[in-house]
C-alpha cells in the first residue's frame, strides 16, 4: 500500500495558526472587560439619559457643581421649550443641582420649570414632557 504525502501549504504552520487564533481570542476577551468596565464607569460619572429621554436632552459634568445641556434631540420638550446645547442647569422646580444624578432624578415629572445659565443671563424654561407643546422660554432675567 502506497501512502499518499500530505501537502503543506507555504507560508504559516499549524503551530503559527493556533497562535494567531489564542492571541485574536484573548484580544477580544480584553475588549469585552474593558468594554464592561467603561460602561459601569460611564453609567456612574457620564452623560445621562434617563430622566433627560423624558425631555430629550442629555447632561454632562464639567465641574464639581456645574451640569451642561450636552445634546437636545430635535424632536424633544427641551428643544420646543428652548433649551440649548451649552446652558447650565441651576435649578429644576426650584431645586438647586450640582450633578448629573441629580438632573436626571428631577427631570422624572411632566412639567418642569427649568432655571438655566446662559452665558451671564439666567433664563427660566418651562418644559411639557408629555408630549404637548412646551410654553417655551419665559422670564429671562439679566443677573449678570
Amino acid at each position: 500500500m502506497t501512502t499518499v504525502p500530505t501537502r503543506r501549504r507555504p507560508g504559516r504552520s499549524d503551530p503559527d495558526l493556533r497562535a494567531i487564533g489564542l492571541l485574536a481570542l484573548a484580544m477580544m476577551l480584553a475588549a469585552a472587560i474593558v468594554a464592561a468596565v467603561w460602561t459601569r464607569t460611564l453609567g456612574a460619572h457620564g452623560p445621562s439619559a434617563r430622566g433627560g429621554e423624558t425631555i430629550g436632552a442629555t447632561f454632562a459634568s464639567v465641574a464639581d457643581d456645574a451640569v451642561v445641556v450636552d445634546s437636545v434631540r430635535a424632536d424633544g420638550a427641551a428643544r420646543r421649550g428652548g433649551m440649548l446645547v451649552g446652558d447650565v442647569i441651576e435649578a429644576v422646580d426650584g431645586a438647586p443641582m450640582a450633578t448629573v444624578e441629580a438632573v436626571d432624578h428631577a427631570l422624572q415629572g411632566e412639567r418642569l420649570d427649568i432655571r438655566v445659565r446662559r452665558g451671564k443671563r439666567e433664563i427660566d424654561l418651562h418644559l411639557n414632557a408629555s408630549g404637548g407643546g412646551a410654553h417655551g422660554q419665559q422670564d429671562p432675567v439679566d443677573r449678570g
